[in-house]
């Protein structure tokens, strides 16, 4: 259930401008008397701009990046040309300058934007000054779609072309001029912003090479999310890309999400066989402790909901988890979530789960997770951790936000409160995990990712009430935070982070 309408207002008005500049290159190009290089450069911004669209949303998500990966450039291209269009058109006055500029210095910033974009992408980084315009148009968009926008495909300003010769009709003087004032907003917007991009991407310099509290007695595990959010049997393919973090960090503990579809005694059958090797190292005789989220989606969750009791059952007959999650959400909302769930919603789920739990499989622990940790994430949190309480595992995730590292400090500090609070009231007793920490790597870039992790790394580490963090996302699956990059490219929190996990342990034994 969609309650909120701006994100589908963005995307209605990205799909207005867009059809705005087909509409025109084809209008133009029938103008015999127009200069035969401005033909052909608004005709290719016409035939490439969707295609371009489309290669740049397809290459956010790692499904979608297989195909198209070989011509990510075909974004930044686009752009660039657009602004060759506006540039010409200004050049030889087939455009007013009153209308021009104003489109001309959208289209520059817009192809700074772009080339960010394919730098980030490719390598990982971008200069400092287009990085910062990339966070800023994530801010501006984030003003529609909320923190979505820092890590979805979806995120994008649609360039405009010039207008070439006088309207001839009302209704498109009208619509020029309401393209004017929102290129003028916009780039206003995206210059306000810039400044606080560059301060965002420098926030994490404190924190690149922030080291762990040794823990020798064994009692802080550090996991990591393993597989997409499994809507059915687990893909081999992924299968095999992911056992990569299992060599890299050598984990103690493993989450993995099921959506509703994925909790069919076919899809448990196959997915307890893919962990079978893992659940004890014969080197070691470590066991790995498995832990089990079930997917929030975006329908809006009901009170009661039978049919989630009834996979938390399926779950617990079939993979035997250490933890049960009855219902974790995305740690960063998604572009057109749902109504995020009541505090009678969480009380009335976990009380169930617990039930359920006693009866298919007492020893394993009823968790919760914290993911906006909003007013709601604080009441259900003061009731999980009272005394009596059903829940016997605490959580909360990490993820920066617009302002870069502060975001993880504030949330980091509000769990921390949280804690205090329920232990001067008698409760906060139970374990307590970070369930998933993880980083912007494309809005940032990678070097932030590391740092934003190592960050809830060492935090979680120097706090004894803390038992386990782990790192996710393990690929970009659904859009840009994982530890590998939709093109296949390992990003670098992977091998540094994994050093220091394997440290850890090392220092433990």
């Amino acid at each position: 259930m969609w309650t909120d309408p701006l994100p589908l207002v963005v995307i209605g008005i990205a799909a207005a401008v867009l059809v705005w500049d087909v509409t025109l290159a084809g209008w133009i190009t029938t103008r015999r008397e127009a200069p035969r290089l401005f033909t052909q450069l608004t005709a290719f911004c016409g035939l490439l701009v969707i295609p371009a669209l489309v290669v740049s949303v397809a290459s956010g998500t790692e499904s979608g990046a297989r195909t198209i990966s070989g011509i990510t450039w075909l974004q930044p291209l686009v752009a660039v040309t657009f602004v060759l269009q506006v540039l010409y058109a200004v050049g030889v006055r087939l455009v007013s300058p009153v209308v021009g500029i104003p489109i001309l210095l959208y289209d520059l910033l817009l192809a700074a934007v772009a080339i960010g974009d394919y730098l980030v992408s490719q390598h990982g980084a971008a200069p400092l000054a287009l990085q910062a315009a990339v966070s800023a148009r994530d801010v501006i968009v984030g003003m529609g779609v909320g923190r979505a926008a820092l890590l979805s495909p979806l995120t994008m300003l649609v360039p405009m072309l010039a207008p070439a010769y006088p309207a001839r009709w009302r209704i498109s003087g009208a619509v020029r001029a309401v393209l004017v004032l929102a290129a003028t907003a916009l780039t206003t917007l995206l210059a306000m912003e810039w400044p606080r991009g560059v301060a965002a991407v420098r926030s994490y310099d404190v924190a690149m090479a922030e080291p762990m509290q040794a823990r020798p007695r064994g009692d802080f595990l550090i996991g990591v999310r393993f597989l997409p959010v499994l809507d059915g049997v687990p893909l081999a393919r992924t299968v095999r890309a992911d056992t990569m973090l299992f060599s890299a960090f050598a984990p103690d503990v493993v989450l993995l999400v099921l959506d509703t579809e994925g909790t069919t005694p076919a899809a448990l059958d196959s997915l307890a066989r893919v962990l079978a090797p893992w659940r004890v190292d014969s080197a070691s005789g470590d066991t790995l402790r498995v832990a089990i989220g079930l997917h929030i989606g975006r329908r809006t969750p009901l009170a009661g909901d039978a049919a989630r009791v009834r996979a938390v059952g399926r779950v617990l007959e079939r993979l035997k988890p250490d933890v049960i999650f009855p219902a974790l959400p995305d740690p960063v909302p998604s572009w057109l979530g749902g109504t995020p769930p009541s505090l009678a919603w969480w009380q009335t789920t976990l009380l169930e789960t617990a039930r359920e739990v006693r009866r298919v499989r007492p020893r394993t622990q009823v968790g919760w997770s914290a993911a906006r940790l909003d007013a709601t994430d604080s009441a259900v949190y003061a009731w999980a951790a009272a005394p009596g309480s059903p829940v016997t595992l605490l959580g909360a995730a990490a993820f920066p936000g617009f302002s870069g590292l502060p975001a993880v400090d504030a949330r980091l500090r509000a769990f921390e409160r949280w804690h205090a609070q329920a232990l001067a009231a008698g409760g906060g007793q139970q374990t307590h995990w970070l369930t998933t920490v993880g980083g912007l790597p494309h809005a940032h870039g990678d070097a932030a990712q590391v740092a934003a992790i190592r960050r809830s790394l060492a935090w979680a580490s120097r706090r004894e009430w803390i038992g386990a963090a782990i790192v996710g996302e393990p690929a970009d699956y659904e859009g840009w935070v994982g530890l590998r990059a939709s093109n296949g490219r390992i990003r670098s929190a992977m091998t540094a982070l994994g050093l220091a996990s394997r440290r850890m342990r090392e220092v433990r034994r």
